[in-house]
């Protein structure tokens, strides 16, 4: 991924999370050592692509379980500990359809890119191994663990 692409990505996601969700987030310039991967952890993943302009792309976030539990209720202005299971899974969604609109306000400002319905879900024992070889592959280090992204972009 270019440089400008990597700035807008972490921009955004900074923006928004440091805003709404009063959390803080630095982007890793190399990827964690194994040692420090996750092991076995609760994780909710969520997914988001656009489309439009000549562009599209897909963007794939691994949010540790604390972590999303943590943006839920600073978002939702609840205890942690009253959270549903959906409460966070819908937060999650909504973070992730902020962050890339964001994004794309930054590389799109014609506005010619449509954003789809984001997904998302709780998974248990996350780990890198599977996206750890993907080339747009971005690492932000929170005070909850480290939160995934995988961002595939087309060009057309």
């Amino acid at each position: 991924m270019d440089d400008r692409m990597k700035q807008a990505v972490g921009l955004a996601l900074a923006e928004v999370f440091e805003t709404m969700f009063f959390t803080l987030l630095e982007p890793m310039d190399a990827i964690p050592s194994r040692a420090e991967w996750p092991a076995g952890k609760d994780f909710v993943a969520a997914e988001i692509s656009y489309v439009g302009g000549g562009k599209s792309g897909e963007l794939r976030f691994y949010f540790p379980l604390t972590l999303a539990r943590s943006i839920a209720a600073n978002f939702l202005g609840e205890p942690e500990g009253e959270l549903s299971e959906g409460q966070i899974v819908d937060t999650v969604r909504e973070t992730v359809n902020m962050a890339v609109g964001s994004m794309l306000g930054r590389i799109d400002p014609a506005g010619e890119c449509a954003l789809a319905i984001p997904q998302a879900r709780m998974v248990g024992d996350f780990t890198p191994e599977a996206i750890i070889a993907d080339l747009g592959l971005y690492v932000f280090r929170t005070s909850f663990g480290y939160l995934w992204l995988v961002y595939d972009m087309v060009t057309a």
